[in-house]
């Protein structure tokens, strides 16, 4: 396990400054307290009512083309959907894909760790499927690709939506997130697209939900990236305050993401 361990971190070093060489698909600069990064074309999403198949709505927030050939699913970290959410689905419109965050929080939002935790402890599970199922329907079109990404709290709901249903789904990254490695093997044997796993060095719980998986799983499409010296929550401002933030990490998180989506959607 510590040879894997650290075969990962040193990929992930090698294909961090391969990609800041060379620019390949990557945030150029990425500012202080932004999760998204700098990019010159953001485009403006805006809130709108979903509706699952039986007609119980939610509340989500969506940019990018409507006619793009590509949905993304994004799924909240616990502290909801933020400006750090709204950047991130901004940024992946920017890029030309039709990307919806779900609220699993119906609305609330926290700014503190502790106001986080309580509004995922909050969480009902039977919702939370209805509205993952909202947001698939609402991405649901012929020739459509779609694409399940997830930050933290919202990674093992990533891969849940994916398993929902998988034969739509052609890529999930969860980034710093974990649990996804306890799911039923009878729902991870519905996988069948490829999965990228992007976490900081420093951060147990995602490190051992990768393990785990690769372990576990091994007939499946899995990619783990580790950042060296990067600890839980390095890409959303509101984690502790704001300590853990790495705007490197994030940077090469979203360089990571970018070409991932791009080689398994557009291809």
């Amino acid at each position: 396990m510590k040879k894997i361990f650290a075969l990962l971190i040193i990929v992930t070093v090698l294909l961090g400054s391969l990609y800041a060489q060379n620019g390949v698909g990557g945030v150029a600069h990425t500012t202080v307290n932004s999760f998204a990064g700098e990019n010159t074309t953001v485009t403006n999403g805006k809130f709108i009512a979903i509706q699952d198949a039986g007609g119980i709505e939610s509340r989500a927030f969506v940019a990018g083309p409507e006619d793009s050939k590509v949905g993304i699913l994004f799924i909240h970290d616990f502290f909801g959907i933020t400006p750090a959410a709204k950047e991130a689905v901004e940024q992946f419109g920017a890029l030309g894909y039709r990307t919806i965050a779900v609220d699993l929080y119906k609305g609330r939002s926290a700014t503190t760790n502790d106001a986080a935790a309580s509004l995922m402890q909050s969480k009902d599970s039977a919702e939370t499927v209805h509205i993952l199922k909202a947001g698939i329907n609402y991405l649901r079109k012929p020739g459509r690709k779609l694409a399940a990404v997830g930050f933290s709290a919202g990674g093992v709901d990533a891969m849940n939506a994916t398993l929902l249903e998988p034969e739509i789904f052609s890529a999930t990254i969860i980034v710093y997130g974990g649990g996804y490695d306890k799911i039923e093997q009878s729902k991870l044997d519905k996988l069948n697209n490829p999965v990228l796993a992007i976490t900081g060095s420093l951060d147990g719980w995602p490190l051992q939900a990768g393990i785990n998986f690769l372990a576990n799983e091994k007939n499946k499409s899995f990619e783990f990236f580790v950042y060296p010296q990067a600890d839980h929550g390095y890409a959303q401002p509101l984690f502790n305050g704001g300590r853990n933030y790495n705007a490197e990490a994030t940077r090469i998180t979203w360089m990571l993401m970018k070409d991932f989506i791009f080689k398994n959607t557009m291809k």
